[in-house]
């Protein structure tokens, strides 16, 4: 979503269009610098934008799947354990999300707004699903993803911008400790 402009961008500055004159038997180079415009960000930091452009739309589609899923455990579960922990990754993953909203507005950037077509399915399927299966499916889910996601901030966490290395290493105990959780309840049912 977000990589396509910020492509094009790159492109516009890694491509300089300075253009020489000949006069007789002078070359004279003419500055096409626009005055009151900032100069063209170079490429490390178009590289750093790029980045947290890709961190933010991942980490927030992902909240958002936590957010979707816990509700549903909340609601689906039998286990009163597996509710619990659905409700705190829908309680947890709202609050890292309003963060992620916050730092991709102070950066200028696009907050997504809904869960990809797949995710959607993927919800509703669990929906259907006998409570037992659910469950287990539910659990194995969020391990898998939390490690997804505590690498993701972890990489986040090395950042040169310090506004995003300091939320993701912010968020990434929260992260851990939900991983931790996830693999003790999971042991619960099974």
């Amino acid at each position: 979503m977000l990589i396509l402009p910020l492509a094009v961008v790159i492109l516009q500055y890694c491509h300089p269009t300075d253009k020489t004159e000949e006069m007789g038997d002078t070359t004279t180079a003419i500055d096409h610098t626009v005055v009151g415009v900032s100069k063209a960000p170079d490429r490390e930091t178009l590289e750093n934008e790029i980045q947290t452009a890709m961190f933010i739309e991942k980490a927030a589609l992902g909240g958002m799947l936590e957010m979707a899923l816990g509700k549903l455990a909340g609601e689906k579960a039998l286990s009163l354990r597996v509710k619990d922990f659905g409700r705190l990754m829908e309680l947890d993953h709202v609050r890292i999300n309003a963060g992620l909203k916050t730092l991709s507005l102070s950066k200028g950037l696009k907050f997504p707004v809904s869960l990809p077509a797949k995710d959607l399915e993927q919800i509703s399927e669990m929906s259907k699903m006998e409570t037992e299966h659910f469950e287990k499916l539910y659990l194995k889910m969020m391990v898998e993803d939390h490690n997804k996601y505590i690498e993701l901030f972890s990489g986040a966490g090395k950042s040169p911008d310090v506004l995003v290395s300091d939320f993701a290493s912010k968020y990434l105990p929260v992260l851990e400790r939900h991983r931790l959780k996830a693999l003790e309840v999971r042991e619960t049912i099974q």
